[in-house]
């Protein structure tokens, strides 16, 4: 495949992405929440994690995810609970305010997706999930995904 056509695919799927990030988090914040809080919550609501696993998980420095952390458990959002057996070691675990809040984000989350994902059909819609599943295997041949 050309080299030029690949970059040039990238880079759009790039862009409409990053566009449709600032979109989602620009209607979040006008209700009090901003998409970074969000998915921070999201990822704790299948379970506890330390905040290694979300710095290493979204790939951000360890005191950026402290701060973050210090803001969401100031609001009620998320605690720190203890491991048993490793007094340094703390896990992060959803409080009931921040389920309500993950709750409160998923409608205006839904709008958007349904007004821009929603100009696909169903089958291309379909197709687009299939390629993507595609490239994320490719991906995770050079980069094997954390789990």
């Amino acid at each position: 495949m050309e080299p030029h056509k690949l970059i040039s695919v990238s880079k759009q799927f790039a862009w409409v992405y990053l566009r449709l990030q600032r979109l989602i988090d620009r209607n979040l914040s006008r209700h009090g929440a901003s998409l970074a809080k969000i998915r921070l919550l999201a990822f704790l609501e299948d379970g506890s994690k330390r905040s290694t696993d979300i710095a290493s998980f979204f790939g951000q420095a360890p005191r950026t995810v402290t701060q973050a952390i210090d803001a969401l458990e100031a609001a009620g959002h998320l605690r720190r609970m203890p491991v048993p057996g490793d007094r340094r070691t703390k896990l992060l675990e959803l409080t009931a305010e921040g389920r309500a809040m993950l709750g409160r984000a998923q409608p205006l989350y839904e709008t958007i997706l349904s007004r821009t994902m929603g100009a696909l059909s169903e089958d291309e819609l379909n197709k687009f999930a299939d390629m993507l599943t595609k490239v994320e295997a490719a991906v995770d041949l050079i980069e094997p995904a954390s789990k």
